[in-house]
């Protein structure tokens, strides 16, 4: 049976699938991504997170220590932080939720 336009979507121009994947490179290469995580994770249980955080970062090829995410963690949580930050974030939650187009 032959493919209808209904059961597949066409794939985007070539242009727009390569923006998708250089701005999820990007997405995955700044560590205010998992800071999202870290942070809550580590106000219950602790600042000893922050160091096994970095040190599986390190594993992924990030170059990054538990002084580094306790710092960035604390200005995060700032006001000041969350504007300086608020693209990333959105970014963040659009590429894990919808399309990138959508963020």
């Amino acid at each position: 049976m032959p493919a209808s336009p209904t059961t597949y979507k066409l794939l985007p121009p070539k242009d727009e699938i390569l923006v998708a994947i250089a701005l999820q490179k990007k997405h995955v290469e700044d560590i205010t991504s998992y800071m999202w995580y870290i942070i809550p994770v580590a106000e219950r249980f602790g600042e000893r997170v922050y160091s096994i955080a970095a040190m599986a970062l390190k594993e992924c090829g990030h170059e990054v220590t538990a002084d580094e995410l306790k710092l960035l963690a604390l200005e995060l949580q700032t006001p000041e932080g969350v504007e300086k930050y608020a693209v990333n974030r959105r970014i963040h939650i659009g590429t894990n939720l919808t399309s990138y187009k959508n963020v």
